[in-house]
């Protein structure tokens, strides 16, 4: 199995396949806008916020493959909702984004997916590990169903 495959496999897991852990996409499925912007304390996010963080990173980071410019910004701004999408809209982008991904892992010629491929590793442990928060969050709030967990 070369990099690339090893990439594809990883996308895959964190955007909609879940694996030994639920994906990102099976993590928001059927979340309502209340969920979406519920918090159990003002110190924690709400999934909608670390899903606007997600879209942040993930599309800075493609940009940066394909060689384009992205704006400034800083970690605090990144959980803010800056294109003001309603919480269907935010969904669907981050699927979009998560799909853009593959494709362009997909289409990348060897050297340059050699010099992402730790960036886009670091890239999906991240996704992932925020997939993990909004499932404990939807927990928390009752709106988790179990038998929509990975089969061990």
């Amino acid at each position: 199995m070369n990099a690339k495959q090893v990439l594809l496999m990883q996308l895959d897991a964190c955007h909609d396949q879940d694996t030994w852990f639920v994906s990102l996409i099976n993590s928001i499925r059927g979340v309502t806008q209340e969920q979406a912007t519920w918090k159990p304390n003002e110190a924690t996010n709400s999934i909608s916020e670390i899903v606007h963080h997600l879209i942040y990173y993930n599309q800075r980071y493609l940009n940066r493959l394909k060689g384009m410019e992205n704006e400034e910004g800083t970690d605090e701004s990144t959980f803010r909702n800056r294109e003001g999408l309603s919480w269907s809209e935010t969904s669907e982008r981050i699927d979009q984004l998560m799909a853009d991904w593959k494709k362009e892992v997909e289409e990348a010629d060897e050297v340059n997916l050699n010099k992402w491929t730790e960036s886009i590793a670091h890239l999906t442990i991240h996704t992932i590990y925020h997939a993990g928060q909004i499932l404990y969050i939807r927990k928390l709030q009752g709106s988790w169903d179990p038998q929509a967990g990975v089969k061990g």
